[in-house]
């Protein structure tokens, strides 16, 4: 199975004053679907997608470079900087909603090899 945990904190200063709103730090994947043959398995190759292309689109729109290791075991890590300009994390909330919401659909359709969470972190 396939387990994606996507790290958020809703707390957040906006100009030194506290907002409740969604900020995201970061996912990990990690796991295999074992649905089909390896280079076969349609989970796999669609979460590879969703979590891969993410990584790319923070990678070319943030200033500040997200940290993140992939390796040829199904693990991939990214994780946000702290210092983003609203801007910057306006765009990365855009990127990882967009991932998450492919995710979720996926899930729907296939519970047995991929669980999506979210956990909080601060």
């Amino acid at each position: 199975m396939i387990k994606a945990v996507i790290y958020y904190n809703s707390s957040v200063y906006v100009n030194g004053e506290k907002e409740v709103q969604v900020e995201y730090k970061g996912y990990v994947v990690e796991g295999h679907a074992e649905m089909g043959e390896p280079g076969y398995d349609l989970v796999c190759a669609a979460v590879s997608v969703l979590t891969q292309t993410a990584l790319l689109g923070l990678d070319t729109y943030l200033t500040n470079k997200p940290k993140w290791r992939i390796d040829d075991h199904g693990y991939l890590e990214c994780w946000l900087p702290n210092n983003l300009s609203n801007d910057e994390r306006r765009a990365a909330e855009i990127v990882i909603h967009t991932m998450e919401l492919g995710l979720n659909s996926i899930e729907k359709e296939y519970q047995k090899y991929l669980k999506v969470m979210k956990r909080e972190v601060e």
